[in-house]
């Protein structure tokens, strides 16, 4: 049966790899859509754009601990960190992490120690697995369904998918989003404006056939190292009063590149009337005023959560400097999310931080916004109470 669409992804030490594969096959021939790297990596992909991608596109993280993965650094800690990051979009009681004991003596690190483990030795371990994955499948699909109800807005989404081998080639996915609603009768046009927006990075792409490189590449090479691949992938709309965002997550590799980079694109509209909330400026009454506020709750945030991840590290202290740099002015905050709790800054690696600290996140609450705040987007956001 097919349970679900939603990609779910493994996370282990290679060293488990014998270990971990019979109950990854266990789940996919029960249904579920699983990634892992030595099954879904084809040869010559860069493994860090490609994991990176799935994990972003992943609704459950299936984490397989040993003491294989954590008496060693790994490419296993920093995909942990990333899913800890995502689960501060998910609700408390979401099943999003799912920690799995390989070793029973594992001493479990303390970012986990807050989730419910289930142990891989234990007789009924595929089915407490299995359950804890189709009630959280089953839960997403339901809230889902009750802010659509609730709201009176539909979407679904559908993927096009785009490759040609040339010198470089070009490699797209573009996941598109189409949105109906009773209340809000132009709604359809966000799912036009987003088309077309990312419809034109698909025509940039096609414009290579007439502008290749051929000393530069060749047939030989792996083919992953001579294409330009571009991924854009967004989660469900989030909705603020009458406020309604779609974040979307780019990745994006350039042939011959050192390494892959990824970065995020938001789009905010007020939905009556349906207008486009762009720049950030533009929702305040001084911006002036308004950005030495954001900058100074944006950098404090941003340099407490570095500095907890760089101590779990044993890394040195935090370059404040790069956070600093930064945060500088309104395009600095470019990337927003008008959240459930307040405005959602999404930075992306090399903005504030190295490559290796990964995409950052800082939220400024709606009461810290509320005084500088135009009374359209207060209304809009229903903060008037």
């Amino acid at each position: 049966m097919d349970i679900d669409s939603s990609l779910v992804f493994i996370s282990y030490a290679s060293t488990d790899r014998e270990r971990v594969v019979p109950t990854v096959e266990w789940l996919a021939g029960e249904g579920f859509n699983t990634w892992i790297d030595c099954k879904n990596l084809l040869p010559g992909q860069d493994f860090d754009f490609e994991i990176t991608r799935a994990l972003d596109k992943s609704s459950i993280v299936i984490a397989f601990v040993s003491n294989n993965s954590f008496n060693r650094r790994g490419y296993l800690q920093r995909e942990l960190k990333r899913a800890l990051d995502k689960m501060k979009e998910h609700l408390v009681d979401d099943i999003y992490l799912i920690p799995v004991l390989l070793d029973t003596d594992v001493e479990v690190p303390h970012e986990l120690k807050h989730l419910h483990f289930i142990v891989a030795n234990e007789s009924d371990f595929r089915t407490k697995l299995g359950d804890s994955l189709k009630y959280q499948m089953g839960r997403l699909g339901l809230e889902q369904s009750r802010t659509q109800r609730r709201e009176d807005i539909y979407w679904t989404s559908r993927t096009v998918r785009e490759s040609w081998d040339g010198l470089p080639g070009y490699s797209v996915e573009l996941e598109l989003l189409e949105l109906r609603s009773d209340r809000y009768k132009n709604i359809g046009e966000i799912g036009d404006y987003l088309k077309g927006v990312f419809l034109e990075s698909l025509f940039r792409h096609r414009s290579q056939k007439f502008d290749q490189s051929p000393d530069f590449f060749n047939y030989a090479q792996e083919p992953y190292s001579r294409t330009n691949t571009y991924d854009a992938h967004c989660r469900g709309p989030v909705i603020k009063g009458r406020i309604l965002t779609v974040q979307y997550a780019i990745h994006w590799y350039g042939a011959g590149a050192i390494h892959p980079n990824h970065h995020f694109q938001t789009y905010s509209f007020l939905l009556d009337p349906l207008t486009l909330i762009a720049p950030l400026q533009g929702v305040f009454v001084d911006e002036t005023v308004a950005l030495p506020i954001i900058q100074a709750e944006a950098r404090r945030q941003l340099v407490e959560a570095l500095a907890r991840n760089h101590a779990s590290d044993g890394e040195p202290s935090v370059n404040t400097d790069w956070v600093n740099r930064g945060t500088v002015t309104w395009d600095d905050f470019n990337s927003f999310v008008f959240g459930p709790e307040g405005l959602e800054l999404l930075f992306a690696p090399y903005h504030v931080a190295s490559y290796a600290d990964g995409s950052q996140l800082a939220v400024i609450t709606y009461d810290t916004l509320k005084p500088f705040l135009r009374s359209e987007y207060i209304i809009g956001l229903q903060l008037q109470r």
